[in-house]
């Protein structure tokens, strides 16, 4: 036979004691219980112990110094050990069982003995209940009241309807409370406080409403000038200056183009030319260029300087004649084409008068080397026209990004907007022959943006200014207002001409308002601002959905106005 020592801690149920006996190997088990445990003072925890022990085939032996547990001990027949390793012994007993508001009376419990002595004795002199030897009290009891024949009985009736063994109370064993269910349930509580009280503080936080007032206005027109500096850091409302800042947008752009130009790239004709001067004796200087014209009309040109001799006298059978003086030259044709291949011919010097030109004039050979040819080349022209072209088609699309670079909280003269080209190019280049050709260039796109809160308030200012100040602002009319902006001067600053039509009418206070609506329910706060001064409808929009009562804080009720006229 094998022992094998328990040890159970002081505080210790009966259901893991239980369970930790089964688990112990071997044919004994030895249970040590610390003194201070109240575990072996409970005639059913003994019980189910001593149950659980002849179930798993193991003989338990309790090692205790304990006089009540010892004594509950020998009356089940369990043995009991002073310490590990000591013999175990079955103490014998005759006191009567403890008294305990644990213990349960059951049917092979000893039966209760009746009184010996006489009714009529027992009422005339009590006698007091033998006190066990080693029962021990609960901090609970209550005096136990002498014992009478009737509540013998009783008690004899109440153990006849007790389980009959030890098996129905091992089978049953003892209520433990079940602390997962009862956390669970605790969880789920919270859950539900946490949500119920997050609600009622988000409806308080997040509830919004949004009033619409329409009130009666009356339509007053606008034409006003201000302008518009990026150099000023303050706007002066007095002069109806703004300050104002320049924001700008580039972007490369290319896109083909056709070519229009003509060009003839053909060759020119040259040849020789001997001039001749019978004219008189003296020389002639003709400079490069000097322009020599065929019997057709085409010109040609001297290559070079060349000077032509006067003429020589002769005298000849008696008559005096004179001797042309020549000089030869070379030519070239003052245009291309193979027209100009001339040939032989004679040639007036062009700036010569009539007379001197025929008697001074160039003798020509064939001319050859002349040749016809026209091109498509790129022209200044073609560049302007395709510049523009790309720059118009482009301009919507880059005013868009142009405005998405605007500060927040600023608002843009869309008038003031300009679109420069740099570093445009052209390819093939001008004058260059090409039937197609791409133009390339940089283009900026700028404009004027102002403060939002600056425009409105100057707005906003002539404006009230003709209501009068008895009255309010309805609606300023900047949404349709019709601005244009004169060309900027050297600094970058603008002038501007605004008109609109503006509305006002009595005042009303938005802030003053709200604080008059929070908290109202929907039909309340509906008649409360239908009486405000010249309002004819109110348009109330709550969020969420379901609620029925605007926010009981002023900041989440929007107030705005429009004009019942429009």
């Amino acid at each position: 036979m094998k022992d094998n020592a328990l040890y159970l801690e002081a505080d210790e149920d009966i259901t893991s004691a239980i369970d930790k006996l089964q688990k112990v190997e071997g044919d004994a088990v030895q249970i040590v219980v610390p003194k201070r445990s109240t575990m072996l003072q409970s005639i059913i925890n003994l019980k189910l112990l001593k149950k659980a022990a002849a179930s798993s085939g193991k003989e338990l032996v309790l090692v205790t110094n304990d006089r009540v547990a010892t004594d509950l001990a020998g009356r089940l027949g369990l043995a009991v050990a002073p310490s590990l390793g000591a013999k175990p012994v079955i103490a014998e007993t005759a006191a009567p069982e403890p008294v305990s508001n644990e213990d349960v009376i059951e049917a092979d419990d000893p039966e209760p003995t009746p009184p010996t002595e006489a009714p009529a004795a027992v009422a005339s002199k009590p006698t007091a209940p033998k006190k066990p030897l080693f029962a021990r009290k609960a901090v609970d009891d209550k005096p136990t009241p002498p014992a009478t024949p009737a509540s013998v009985a009783a008690a004899a009736v109440d153990a006849a309807e007790e389980p009959s063994s030890v098996d129905s109370i091992a089978k049953s064993g003892p209520k433990v409370p079940n602390f997962n269910k009862l956390q669970k349930r605790l969880l789920w509580v919270g859950l539900a406080v946490v949500l119920i009280v997050g609600y009622f503080v988000a409806m308080y936080f997040l509830t919004s409403a949004k009033v619409t007032l329409y009130a009666v206005g009356s339509k007053v027109g606008i034409d006003m000038t201000f302008a518009a500096d990026p150099n000023l850091h303050q706007t002066d409302q007095s002069s109806s200056v703004l300050a104002a800042q320049t924001v700008t947008f580039s972007k490369d752009l290319s896109a083909p183009f056709t070519p229009t130009g003509q060009k003839d790239v053909g060759t020119q004709a040259t040849g020789q030319m001997t001039i001749y001067n019978t004219y008189d004796t003296n020389t002639h200087e003709l400079t490069s260029g000097t322009r020599l014209s065929a019997p057709d009309g085409k010109i040609f040109r001297t290559n070079s300087d060349v000077t032509v001799p006067g003429a020589t006298p002769t005298l000849s059978h008696g008559q005096l004649s004179l001797q042309p003086g020549t000089v030869t030259v070379a030519v070239t044709a003052d245009q291309n084409g193979d027209t100009y291949n001339e040939g032989p011919a004679r040639y007036t010097i062009v700036a010569y008068s009539g007379d001197m030109q025929s008697k001074i004039y160039g003798q020509g050979a064939q001319m050859g080397g002349g040749t016809s040819k026209t091109v498509t080349v790129v022209t200044q022209d073609d560049i302007n026209k395709a510049q523009t072209a790309l720059l118009a088609g482009d301009k919507a699309g880059s005013q868009r990004n142009l405005d998405s670079k605007v500060p927040s909280g600023y608002q843009a003269l869309t008038s003031s907007q300009a679109q420069t080209a740099d570093n445009v190019t052209s390819s093939p280049t001008i004058g260059a022959e090409g039937t197609t050709a791409t133009l390339s260039l940089k283009a900026t796109y700028t404009e004027l943006a102002v403060k939002k809160t600056d425009y409105t308030a100057l707005v906003e200012a002539a404006e009230q200014k003709q209501i009068g100040s008895q009255n309010q602002v309805y609606d300023n009319g900047l949404n349709n207002a019709q601005v244009t902006a004169s060309p900027a001067d050297s600094s970058g600053r603008q002038s501007f001409h605004l008109t609109t039509q503006a509305y006002g009418g009595a005042k009303l206070d938005k802030v003053q308002i709200a604080t008059q609506l929070k908290g109202k329910r929907y039909g309340d706060a509906a008649e409360a601002a239908t009486k405000l001064p010249g309002v004819q409808k109110v348009d109330i929009s709550l969020w969420p959905v379901w609620v029925t009562s605007l926010p009981a804080r002023a900041s989440q009720i929007s107030i705005s106005i429009q004009v019942a006229s429009q």
